[in-house]
């Protein structure tokens, strides 16, 4: 399945003006989430979501969404861009959300995963209308440590009781049955541990090591390095995606950070 960018744009606009929660931009096969050969098992079909904003996609995102906590138990892997996010406002020197949509198809078909564009900034409601596209399957976010801060913050859900109740319903197998793998980090916080807790040890969070190099890699490195014309972003980002970048010309006006 190709996408040309007017296509692309129409989805896009499809999901912002609020027409659809979600809309798939790309899967590798007709018959996904299901297997593309094998018969369906007989268990609720696992997907692995690979959540982040992509501004740019980097080798860290990559390495979470390839590693093997990632796609042990996955029956189908799919890279989730929302055009609604919690807390992070489009900026001018940004990507823009088809830019962006562009970059996760080169990082996803090499890996046969699927694209998809959501209006929904938060988790617990990521995995409504994901159960409700995909009925009978059970969803693993895979996420940054920052992305995982915000999932255990009480701003986002007005107040401690609420996003208990929020997250008892997304990570309990009787309701939303979500799990998360979370790539680790050097300087964890210790207040996002303390909140981490007791799912981790239910086994609903998981974090994990993605390499020592690619747990220093992220989005916003490589848009300074851009913008300050140091060539070592190239490093952190794929071949495909840094031609992309390149080419697209994008992050050149980002004001270096000092």
């Amino acid at each position: 399945m190709s996408l040309s960018r007017t296509a692309a744009t129409a989805l896009l606009n499809k999901v912002q003006r609020g027409l659809s929660p979600l809309e798939l931009v790309y899967v590798p096969h007709d018959k996904w989430p299901r297997p593309a050969v094998a018969a369906q098992p007989a268990r609720p079909l696992q997907i692995s979501i690979l959540d982040s904003s992509f501004n740019p996609p980097t080798l860290a995102h990559l390495a979470l969404a390839t590693a093997p906590e990632s796609i042990a138990a996955a029956d189908a892997h799919l890279y989730l861009l929302s055009v609604r996010n919690a807390d992070k406002a489009l900026k001018p020197s940004d990507a823009s959300y088809l830019q962006r949509l562009e970059m996760m198809l080169l990082l996803a078909r090499p890996h046969r995963a699927a694209v998809a564009i959501i209006d929904e900034p938060t988790f617990a409601g990521k995995s409504r209308v994901l159960h409700d596209a995909f009925p009978g399957t059970a969803v693993t976010f895979l996420l940054g440590f920052d992305t995982l801060g915000r999932v255990l913050a009480p701003r986002y859900y007005g107040g401690e009781a609420p996003m208990a109740a929020a997250l008892d319903a997304l990570f309990s197998p009787a309701h939303d049955n979500a799990r998360v793998v979370c790539a680790r980090r050097g300087d964890v916080s210790e207040e996002i541990l303390a909140r981490a807790e007791r799912f981790m040890a239910d086994g609903r969070i998981v974090l994990i090591d993605i390499g020592a190099a690619e747990q220093t890699y992220s989005s916003t490195a490589a848009r300074e390095a851009i913008a300050k014309g140091n060539d070592g972003w190239k490093q952190l980002v794929t071949p495909d995606v840094a031609d992309y970048i390149t080419n697209e010309k994008l992050y050149v006006n980002q004001a270096p950070v000092d």
